[in-house]
């Protein structure tokens, strides 16, 4: 709290004060948080002299609110605003003992040159006596800073007067007064990256470890979540090991195990205030009410970076019309920020950090923990059976449609991909029954293989496999060669199964035929010897297909025929038409055409009857490449035509490109050049967008 006093006997009282602490010694970023809100305490705007205008900035603990109500504060002042002069209060609103009005009050009365001799007896007295004072005035900038309870501010508001303007800031949204509400966020990037290197260059010149290591300062900034008292906390801490590179202190802060308490420096800031992030958060969750700070830790939970309503049911069991006030209630404590649209809520990234913290601190939130986890686990695993079956073009296949089209799943899977592959990490004892990991696994593959997300599929199915084996295997030899074990649990069996198929998958993206071909064979030999006859037969298709691509295709065309009678015998026409077509893709690369193409045409049929348009359009695509081979031209073009009407359809963009690709050839063997430059152009652009660079000449090669 403080003021500037002034004598009693010094009359008249001043027409000008200043009692601002100093502004910002390191400030950046908030351009246009500061516009707004100096337009807000503009003395020329909203009435002029006969207004009184409260402004309020909210927003997470070490946001940067003060700094940022102090700079506008001085900025107004320097462009000639408020000639009555400034007051500025620290209402310690977050401390263990908040100031009252009542004791700011008589800080106020006196920076304004009020004595003790002249103060009046009662409160009441006292804030007549402050209003008075405040009315004879020209406009006067009243900051009130840090306030946790509207009963600080509502006393200290001016009566009459010449324009006076109010700023408040605190970490709650001040609903309840009749303010002007500014949120204010996390630093940009670019921001983030500044403030540290002005801090560092405010102390030493030379230092160039900000220039120096610009990947290390961007991963800092990110560990911070932007947050500007945790940008300013790792900036002393590198101004501490002054000749220690920026990198090191990347290091010790993704292994810490609380980082939020680990981001502490020595000392105290520019206003005093402790260089500490831990206590800021912990005050925040002591004054949540029980079931809120329920909410709250079960919210931190939620992969991503963000939660929509319906994960948040699910993680919190509670029905919306239950729910959705709480969330209002996390948002006016600055935990939560609402999309514009209302249907889903961030939360900082150390905010989540923190509340997955106290959840593991807490011994009686062990087991909400584990439940929420595992309800929201079953909640994305429906979703995820019904969007991998729209991926693959068979929606039927799914027990449960929620996605109408195709295009709903795919725009579902894109949103939620990050969160879907946070939860193919969850791995540790807390999820019980089959792990979230493997399950992720098994429905993530047809997306991310559709998008050609090589990487995020390796890190899926080696998660997945790691689960399938984690209680049973603590061995820390490489998970793609420590020999097989099998559990004596056979749904374990199944897993370590599942799983090293999923990976075999992955290994073939990224090219790795050989170790493709041993995961798939350790697949079925895990299977075939727990009795799982189906599953045994698709693995071997998989196992194939591996063979195909190492180019031992003589080999891949056996264990074909071999799993097409299992799946005949099976009476699985799923398998069987998976089976007939990997026969005909086998044949062509053979260069046996004609047997291709009649392994190819009943597989038409099959998919008709199954719904499974996807592959109908995809075997239309090789139908078409094996008569462009037999010198049937037209009938190639036409069935490339039929295979790109659904993919455009679909906006599968990917199968189009290979379209496109192979109709260039069957035009180009009509004599239609130009057309055959178009197509093969539009299949280069489309492949471009999936970052592929074909050569032209690539492209005029007919695959199937």
């Amino acid at each position: 709290m403080t003021g500037k006093s002034e004598s009693p006997r010094a009359a008249p009282s001043p027409t000008a004060l200043s009692a601002l602490p100093a502004a910002p010694a390191v400030f950046t970023g908030r351009e246009d948080e500061v516009a707004e809100l100096l337009s807000a305490l503009d003395p020329g705007v909203g009435g002029g002299s006969e207004s009184v205008v409260i402004s309020a900035v909210s927003g997470l603990g070490g946001v940067g609110k003060t700094a940022l109500a102090l700079c506008v504060a001085h900025a107004a002042r320097g462009r000639g605003w408020f000639s009555g002069g400034a007051l500025f209060v620290d209402l310690r609103g977050y401390d263990d003992v908040p100031v009252t009005a009542d004791q700011a009050v008589l800080a106020l009365l006196r920076a304004l040159g009020v004595g003790d001799a002249d103060l009046p007896p009662t409160a009441d007295e006292q804030y007549a006596r402050y209003r008075g004072e405040l009315s004879s005035r020209e406009p006067v900038l009243i900051l009130l800073d840090n306030a946790s309870d509207p009963a600080q501010i509502v006393p200290l508001l001016p009566g009459e007067g010449g324009g006076h303007r109010v700023l408040v800031t605190s970490r709650e949204v001040q609903d309840s007064l009749p303010v002007r509400q500014f949120r204010v966020d996390g630093l940009s990037p670019d921001a983030s990256r500044d403030l540290i290197e002005r801090s560092l260059r405010l102390s030493d010149p030379g230092d160039r470890r900000v220039a120096d290591e610009p990947e290390a300062v961007r991963q800092l900034a990110e560990l911070c979540g932007h947050l500007p008292l945790a940008l300013l906390i790792v900036s002393a801490l590198l101004r501490r090991r002054r000749q220690r590179p920026v990198s090191t202190l990347v290091v010790e802060l993704r292994a810490a195990e609380d980082r939020v308490r680990a981001l502490r420096a020595k000392g105290v800031d520019q206003y005093g205030k402790e260089l500490s992030l831990r206590p800021v958060f912990d005050v925040m969750y002591a004054r949540l009410e029980p079931e809120l700070a329920r909410v709250f830790r079960l919210l931190g939970q939620a992969p991503g970076d963000s939660v929509g309503l319906w994960p948040a049911v699910n993680l919190t069991s509670l029905e919306p019309e239950r729910l959705e006030p709480l969330l209002d209630e996390l948002v006016a404590f600055s935990l939560l920020t609402p999309f514009p649209d209302g249907g889903r809520w961030v939360m900082h990234d150390l905010v989540r950090v923190y509340a997955r913290l106290v959840a593991v601190e807490d011994p009686g939130a062990h087991e909400e923990v584990t439940e929420a986890r595992n309800r929201l686990l079953e909640f994305y695993r429906q979703l995820l059976v019904s969007a991998k079956a729209h991926a693959e073009g068979v929606p039927a296949s799914a027990p449960h449609d929620y996605f109408n089209t195709r295009e709903l799943a795919l725009n579902w899977l894109a949103f939620e991909r990050r969160g879907l592959l946070e939860i193919a990490r969850w791995t540790d004892d807390r999820d019980k029954g089959r792990p979230g990991s493997l399950l992720i696994a098994l429905y993530l593959d047809s997306y991310l293989g559709l998008r050609r997300a090589f990487e995020d599929w390796a890190t899926v199915t080696k998660a997945a496999y790691e689960a399938a084996l984690r209680v049973h295997d603590a061995s820390t030899e490489t998970a793609q060669r420590r020999p097989l074990r099998l559990s004596a649990d056979p749904s374990d069996a199944e897993g370590q199964a599942m799983a090293w198929n999923r990976t075999g998958f992955t290994l073939r993206a990224l090219k790795r035929y050989d170790d493709a071909i041993d995961a798939h064979t350790r697949s079925a030999q895990i299977a075939a010897e727990i009795g799982l006859v189906r599953q045994a037969s698709r693995v071997r298709m998989n196992l194939g297909a591996a063979l195909s691509n190492a180019g031992r295709v003589e080999e891949a065309y056996d264990v074909f025929e071999e799993a097409l009678a299992l799946h005949v015998e099976l009476g699985d026409k799923r398998g069987e038409t998976i089976a007939r077509d990997s026969l005909g893709i086998t044949l062509f690369k053979l260069g046996r055409h004609e047997e291709a193409v009649t392994a190819f045409v009943p597989v038409l049929g099959l998919c008709a009857e199954s719904g499974d348009w996807q592959r109908r359009a995809v075997v239309w695509n090789r139908l078409g490449v094996a008569w462009n081979k037999l010198g049937l031209h037209d009938e190639a073009l036409r069935a490339h035509i039929r295979a790109l009407n659904w993919f455009v359809f679909s906006r599968d963009r990917l199968a189009e490109a290979r379209v496109r690709a192979n109709m260039g050839s069957a035009l180009l063997q009509l004599d239609r050049a130009e057309e055959a430059l178009s197509a093969t152009c539009q299949a280069l652009n489309l492949y471009r967008e999936f970052g592929d660079e074909p050569d032209i000449a690539e492209l005029s090669n007919t695959h199937p």
